[in-house]
């Protein structure tokens, strides 16, 4: 038997009783195993819920890819998330982007543990309102397209990832007010609740991250999540 701790990335339907749950593990990478019985009993179904960390007991023979899990155990119980509709948005906004951007079958012990840490923030803090902009901030650095920041900074130039004192010779780039934001926001921790950003700059700001995301990834898509997330946070 091996163990792991990981956290769901994924559950899909595989039989009446069983499901394959991808995981992002601290060990591995993103990991794929097969949860029989999972569907018959109903803990065991919502102890594979959306970013539940868990630790995993598996089986895995040497010819499968597909490891077989005995047994699971919440690593991480949180006090709020479930029982608050807005930090659940989050919860399924954070889920789509790493589904989204995370694509390594290999150890990455730092990505794990970021995301388990803004799990933690999240279900701790009572102001949120900005956290989703900064795991966007924060991811970029465990994808490798953290920008450079020059001092003065007017401009965040998708194409050559930097915020700029220039303006680029192309139209990829975010420019205005919410530049001044955007820094600050570079600049906080990600436990910061203190710094106010109007409404209509915040979605600005995390709409032009996205726009980075789609620039700098291929095959990056639109959000599901992101119209219900916009709607509940003010």
């Amino acid at each position: 038997m091996n163990t792991t701790t990981g956290i769901v990335l994924q559950k899909i339907d595989y039989s009446e009783t069983s499901l394959i749950v991808k995981v992002l593990t601290a060990d591995f990478g993103l990991k794929s195993f097969i949860y029989q019985g999972a569907k018959r009993s109903k803990k065991k179904g919502q102890l594979v819920g959306p970013l539940s960390v868990l630790n995993i007991t598996y089986f895995q023979r040497k010819e499968s890819d597909l490891a077989k899990i005995t047994t699971v155990e919440l690593d991480l119980v949180f006090k709020d998330i479930p029982f608050n509709p807005i930090k659940c948005s989050v919860v399924f906004f954070i889920n789509e982007m790493l589904q989204k951007t995370v694509k390594e079958e290999e150890a990455n012990a730092e990505l794990f543990e970021f995301v388990k840490h803004v799990l933690q923030v999240l279900d701790a803090q009572t102001n949120i309102s900005n956290l989703p902009i900064k795991f966007l901030i924060e991811l970029l650095k465990y994808l490798g397209y953290y920008p450079i920041i020059e001092e003065n900074a007017q401009f965040f130039d998708y194409l050559n990832g930097k915020l700029s004192k220039n303006q680029p010779n192309h139209p990829n780039y975010m420019s205005g007010e919410n530049i001044n934001y955007l820094l600050l926001l570079f600049k906080s921790p990600l436990t910061d609740q203190s710094l106010t950003i109007p409404s209509k700059n915040r979605h600005q700001i995390l709409a032009n991250l996205l726009d980075y995301y789609k620039v700098v990834l291929d095959d990056f898509k639109n959000l599901k999540s992101l119209e219900v997330l916009e709607a509940i946070l003010h």
